[in-house]
């Protein structure tokens, strides 16, 4: 008799499971889809097993079971979710936390610009791991490499699983030649740092290069034209900018207002105090007016790089976004809301703001029918915001909800989650 019960329960739990659609509705929401600059009202948009299996005119009398739930979309706005395209890694103790701070703020891919071996024993497939693109340990100036030595280095990355070589720094050209030359060979993408015994136009013509951090490349051109013969270069050589803009940005805060940033109650102890050492040790050695001296070159420095990247966006340069959350009060998640008001402040569009922080990068990766968009058959994640954020870029943090890997959690939720 026990036995037959637990054979009926366990045919029970596999009906259960079998008879789950895994349906989600999302009904009568505004859709900015971001592959095309064409904004839908009062849509409803269905996501089966984590993929949008529809998208229609709202439809009132709807009777079907969607068993992940029902969210009410009216007179909000649905957009693919952000990816962070330069983020480093936490120490492991610290990872699920740096995760929620990302989801919270509408975050689901994070794309690592620093990678160490263990990155890829992170288990993708628990509840809170977001989509990873996973750099390898950097190669820098300090790695002097034969070439049969950067033929293993590359090979051996390539079988372990890292999704692209980082680039710090390169010893010489002959280095980065040998570089490029095992990158095509193992078919894995170059990306990170323009090496300045390198150069942007070497960099374009290597044809393996993903992505140029910081701007790097620019501050080393002569002139006008040969900066715009370095974004027609790199247009050509489909090669994306991340400017990364708020890791400059903090040089010319305030100590005492970067201690208020949004998120900041988050962070581990042990990294706010290694901040507050380096902040206490510049001012052992400096003076208030030395300090604000510094403020006023460091602010100058930065209209420099919003200027740099409002030219780069108007002569069509291709853009990724990312806050570079790595340095003194740089917040994960937080950060990447902090880093589009500085692409607005460089005059770039709200539309185009939103595609450097989602499609640009799933462009970059050949995956834009995949995620990053909002059309039949993408496994996008979204972000359901209550305002309009092509009318104020701000609103892209007023968000109501993410969902992430086919489920709704609001924002709530997912602070809940943050604060335990």
């Amino acid at each position: 008799m026990k036995k037959t019960f637990s054979i009926t329960i366990l045919l029970f739990t596999i009906f259960q499971v079998c008879g789950q659609n895994n349906r989600l509705l999302i009904k009568n929401v505004n859709i900015i889809p971001l592959h095309i600059n064409q904004q839908q009202s009062n849509r409803d948009v269905i996501i089966e097993n984590g993929v949008i299996s529809q998208i229609r005119e709202h439809a009132e009398n709807d009777t079907t079971d969607y068993d992940l739930g029902i969210i009410e979309g009216n007179g909000k706005y649905l957009i693919p979710s952000f990816a962070d395209a330069h983020s480093h890694f936490p120490e492991e103790e610290n990872l699920q936390t740096y995760f929620l701070m990302n989801l919270m703020n509408g975050v689901t891919t994070l794309r690592s610009m620093r990678g160490q071996d263990w990155h890829l024993e992170i288990d993708k497939n628990t509840e809170w791991t977001p989509n990873l693109i996973l750099s390898s340990p950097p190669i820098s100036r300090r790695d002097s490499l034969t070439e049969k030595m950067a033929d293993g280095l590359i090979s051996g990355y390539k079988k372990s699983g890292f999704d692209f070589i980082k680039i710090l720094s390169v010893k010489d050209e002959n280095t980065f030649d040998y570089l490029v030359k095992f990158a095509k060979n193992n078919n894995i993408k170059l990306a990170g740092h323009c090496p300045s015994n390198v150069g942007i136009f070497k960099i374009c013509d290597s044809n393996i290069y993903q992505s140029i951090e910081h701007l790097g490349g620019f501050f080393q051109l002569q002139n006008n034209a040969e900066i715009n013969l370095a974004i027609d270069r790199s247009i050509s050589a489909n090669l994306y900018h991340c400017p990364t803009l708020d890791w400059y940005f903090t040089r010319q805060v305030p100590e005492e207002q970067l201690r208020k940033r949004n998120g900041t109650e988050y962070l581990p102890k042990e990294l706010i105090r290694e901040w507050e050492d380096k902040i206490t040790a510049y001012f052992d050695k400096t003076k208030e007016k030395e300090r604000a001296g510094n403020r006023e070159e460091n602010k100058d420095k930065f209209q420099n790089r919003l200027d740099y990247l409002g030219h780069i966006y108007r002569q069509g340069g291709k853009l990724l976004l990312s806050p570079d959350a790595s340095g003194i009060y740089g917040i994960p998640g937080f950060g990447v809301h902090t880093e589009m008001e500085h692409f607005a402040n460089a005059g770039i569009s709200n539309f185009d703001i939103l595609k450097a922080a989602s499609y640009n990068l799933s462009e970059m990766l050949n995956s834009e029918n995949d995620w990053g968009t909002i059309k039949i058959g993408a496994s996008s994640d979204l972000v359901l915001l209550n305002t309009n954020p092509l009318e104020n870029i701000k609103n892209a943090k007023d968000i109501n909800g993410v969902v992430f890997k086919g489920v709704f959690y609001s924002k709530s939720n997912l602070k809940k989650q943050l604060d335990r």
